[in-house]
C-alpha cells in the first residue's frame, strides 16, 4: 500500500481520524476528504491520479451510491465503511468490499 493514493468519503470525524491514521500508517497518500455528497464526484474524479477510495455508505442523511457509481463508471476501486448499509450493496457492487464499523 506504500505510496497508494486514498480518497476518504466520511462525515463522522472520529472515523475520519481513525482512518486517515491508519492510511498513513500503511503508507498512503491521502489526496482529499469530502464529508457531504454534493460536491463529492467531481471533487473525488477531478483529484489526479487516485488509486482507490473509501466511502462512508451513509453521509448526512444520503446514500453515498451517486459517488459509486461515478467511481465504478471510471474504474477507480472503492471500499464501502458503514455500521449498516443496503442489503443489495454486495450484489450491487461485486468488486468493493467491507470495513465495518464499530
Amino acid at each position: 500500500m506504500l505510496g497508494m493514493r486514498v480518497f476518504l468519503v466520511e462525515d463522522e470525524v472520529l472515523p475520519a481520524v481513525m482512518l486517515e491514521d491508519m492510511l498513513a500508517d500503511l503508507g498512503c497518500v491521502l489526496l482529499g476528504s469530502a464529508g457531504i455528497i454534493a460536491r463529492t464526484p467531481s471533487q473525488i474524479l477531478g483529484t489526479s491520479a487516485i488509486d482507490a477510495a473509501i466511502l462512508d455508505v451513509h453521509l448526512g442523511g444520503e446514500m453515498v451510491i451517486p459517488v459509486a457509481d461515478a467511481l465504478r463508471e471510471h474504474s477507480v476501486p472503492f471500499i464501502f465503511s458503514t455500521g449498516f448499509g443496503p442489503a443489495d450493496l454486495a450484489a450491487r457492487y461485486p468488486n468493493s468490499r467491507l470495513l465495518a464499523k464499530p
